[in-house]
């Protein structure tokens, strides 16, 4: 339905619709109800149809060609609209067939006195009255052009404004894929930034864990830059992206921080926007470790089947010491909160609280198409 009322041809061919089923089945319906003569039937529909096919011309030509010089100069509208009206005349004037004439006989009554009684009563006289009168709507298509540039007007206002709905539309579609991949772009450096720090902090040790911790950083690299370019991905491609981003910090941190992941539902069902909930997890790392003692990270997401909702939470404990890591901290989170914004409108709640030294992160999102 919604690609029908975005045709350009619906929009186009709907006046003549509404005009038939308006102006042109009604009347032909009462010419063939019996009480018009064969002749002056005919003579009714062809009128009707020469009428209404003049008048749809005037609709269509004042749409799309007098009335698109009204922003252009008044006065050549005005000297157009005329011309088109004279058109009409001339061409109705011609093409029209006179109507019968429709004779009425009236009997008069005269009063005649009767000579015996002397009683006055009325008698009727073969007396006739004639009067000639012409019927049928056809008297009123002189004025009828008038009420079709009217109506022609207001359709093209109509017709306009949603035009210009729909390229506004645009704009801004075109306008938040823009947005929405400078700030993916923005994420991308954030994480790439954490992630060599922890390479660096492996190479230093000189780990064996450099080598698969390189190969883990390829797969992250080949979702980051394929496919999380297509506007939706598999929940759990992202869930996998998450584990392997955990990976690559435990690696870095082993056993100094606790990290506790629990993913509760098929998340084979359902697709997700890309990148959206790692900015989290880096979150929970770059400011859950370092000055906290004994650093507690807990990562939950739950998916309810029947309400379609996904719930993903992220606690970890901060140092009251540790205010701000650098100056870029809080990026990936006000990033994220925008992409929300936009790519979740009214289908998604985002709570963060820090209290008690413990930063809690609660997203819950209407995954339903």
């Amino acid at each position: 339905m919604k690609k029908l009322l975005d045709s350009r041809w619906f929009w186009f061919a709907m006046p003549f619709v509404v005009w038939f089923v308006v102006m042109v089945l009604p009347f032909i319906a009462s010419a063939d109800s019996g009480n018009f003569p064969e002749e002056a039937r005919r003579r009714f529909i062809i009128n009707i149809l020469t009428g209404n096919f003049l008048l749809l011309c005037v609709f269509y030509i004042h749409t799309y060609l007098v009335y698109p010089l009204v922003n252009k100069k008044v006065l050549w509208y005005v000297l157009a609209a005329l011309c088109l009206l004279g058109l009409y005349w001339l061409c109705w004037h011609y093409l029209r067939v006179d109507q019968p004439r429709m004779v009425r006989i009236d009997i008069k009554h005269d009063i005649v006195k009767s000579k015996p009684f002397g009683d006055a009563h009325p008698m009727p006289r073969s007396g006739k009255h004639f009067r000639r009168e012409f019927g049928g709507p056809f008297n009123f298509f002189p004025l009828m052009p008038l009420i079709a540039i009217l109506f022609s007007y207001c359709y093209r206002v109509i017709i306009d404004n949603r035009a210009k709905q729909q390229l506004l539309k645009e704009r801004e579609n075109v306008q938040l894929q823009s947005e929405l991949t400078f700030l993916r772009s923005q994420i991308s450096p954030h994480f790439m930034f954490n992630v060599l720090n922890n390479l660096v902090a492996l190479a230093r040790k000189k780990s064996d864990d450099l080598e698969p911790a390189i190969i883990n950083l390829s797969q992250l690299m080949r979702y980051m830059l394929y496919e999380s370019d297509d506007n939706k991905v598999l929940l759990s491609k992202e869930v996998d992206y998450i584990q392997s981003f955990i990976n690559l910090q435990m690696l870095r941190f082993g056993s100094n921080v606790k990290v506790n992941i629990d993913i509760q539902g098929d998340t084979n069902m359902y697709t997700i926007e890309p990148m959206l909930l790692i900015p989290f997890v880096e979150n929970a790392f770059k400011h859950g470790t370092g000055m906290v003692e004994n650093p507690i990270i807990d990562i939950l997401l739950t998916i309810d089947s029947e309400t379609n909702l996904m719930r993903f939470k992220v606690y970890n404990t901060v140092s009251p010491l540790d205010v701000s890591k650098d100056d870029s901290s809080g990026i990936g989170i006000s990033n994220v909160i925008r992409r929300l914004a936009i790519l979740y409108p009214a289908k998604h709640n985002l709570d963060i609280v820090n209290e008690n030294n413990i930063f809690t992160v609660d997203l819950s999102i209407n995954l339903s198409n």
